[in-house]
């Protein structure tokens, strides 16, 4: 039976039917555990079959964080065998597992089995400093990310706050947006730069544009039909409403042949582009990456569908409310296949059809 194993393989026959007669086989069930933090140690377990996860408890109410797992012929309990004191971590089974359990008196009879586990160790702590590594980058890179989002925010609400004081009656909000995204779209690409970290990991590059592109095409006509009987329903519950026209324009075609609309097409595509930039790849990509927790998926799409409808506060509180749906459903679609295309795309088709088709001009 151990013989399989590469932990005792370098041991004699005799010396592992020895084992052999010491050892018992446990079979856990999803989710049973094997050790408990804090139990005592007396006991090596070898894995032969199934997968193990190693969690620990996180500090205060938080949930426990998962360390590492633990496949076939990977020992469990070395550390115990050579310092005796309380497991440091729990250890469960993420499948039908079986282990083979070991008493520490039997393996202390084998000076090379214990050697063996003195290699196996000091391979899990190289690994363990690479791991270190890579979760203080982690750590570092989320701290940046919080630093440039607080600079942005106070910098957004001292405009805001500047607004009243100023004479914007005869001037577009474009004026005010565009210099407001393209420094923000800075800092955003300054931010990814800064991380050293792949751009697939920030949607960006050739990884999976074409399944994000074909699922904007997809998915972004029925969200354009329930603009539509929103604005239709809307008509039909307030009064004020009743006479406006369910598309303000009719001649888009022929509109689209003015130069002045193409230019102003151009410019909130850029203004799209960068809008999801700022908000899918450097925030959401990041949160994805770094939050922990099995809610982490849902409190990135609220997080960031609230940022987006914040950076339209400037244009109006109604404005910046609805846009909050729509920020939502480019988030769901960014997550699906973590790509800034599609909802670059979707962003841009979906305002041109409601800047300009639609229309966005109630009572």
């Amino acid at each position: 039976m151990l013989e399989r194993h590469s932990l005792f393989d370098r041991l004699p026959t005799k010396t592992r039917r020895a084992l052999e007669a010491a050892a018992t086989t446990r079979t856990l069930r999803v989710g049973e555990t094997l050790v408990a933090e804090g139990d005592p140690s007396t006991t090596l377990f070898v894995v032969t079959s199934g997968r193990l996860e190693v969690v620990k408890a996180g500090r205060g109410p938080s949930a426990a964080h998962r360390l590492d797992e633990i496949g076939p012929g990977e020992p469990v309990g070395e550390i115990g065998f050579f310092d005796r004191r309380p497991r440091s971590a729990t250890v469960r089974a993420l499948e039908e597992s079986t282990v083979l359990a070991l008493p520490y008196e039997a393996v202390e009879d084998v000076p090379l089995l214990a050697y063996g586990l003195g290699e196996r160790l000091a391979e899990r702590l190289r690994a363990s400093s690479e791991d270190e590594l890579d979760a203080a980058h982690r750590r570092m890179t989320m701290g940046m990310l919080v630093v440039k989002v607080i600079m942005l925010l106070c910098g957004y609400a001292l405009l805001l706050a500047a607004l009243p004081g100023l004479d914007l009656a005869a001037t577009s909000t474009s004026y005010l947006s565009l210099p407001l995204i393209a420094a923000f779209g800075l800092g955003a690409w300054r931010f990814i730069r800064s991380t050293h970290s792949p751009l697939s990991m920030f949607g960006l590059g050739f990884r999976n544009a074409i399944g994000s592109l074909v699922e904007a095409i997809v998915l972004t006509p029925p969200l354009l039909a329930a603009l539509v009987a929103l604005k239709w329903i809307a008509m039909r519950v307030h009064a004020p409403w009743r006479d406006l026209p369910l598309f303000e324009r009719t001649d888009w075609l022929e509109h689209l042949r003015q130069p002045q609309i193409l230019k102003l097409l151009a410019i909130y595509f850029v203004s799209s582009a960068v809008q999801e930039l700022i908000v899918r790849s450097a925030l959401q990509a990041s949160l994805e990456e770094f939050l922990v927790g099995p809610n982490k998926r849902r409190e990135t799409l609220v997080v960031c569908a609230l940022m987006f409808a914040v950076n339209h506060l400037h244009i109006s509180f109604v404005f910046a409310a609805c846009a909050f749906l729509p920020g939502l459903f480019w988030g769901w679609l960014f997550m699906r296949r973590r790509h800034l295309v599609g909802p670059a795309l979707s962003h841009f088709v979906v305002g041109a059809f409601v800047f300009f088709v639609l229309g966005v001009s109630l009572p």
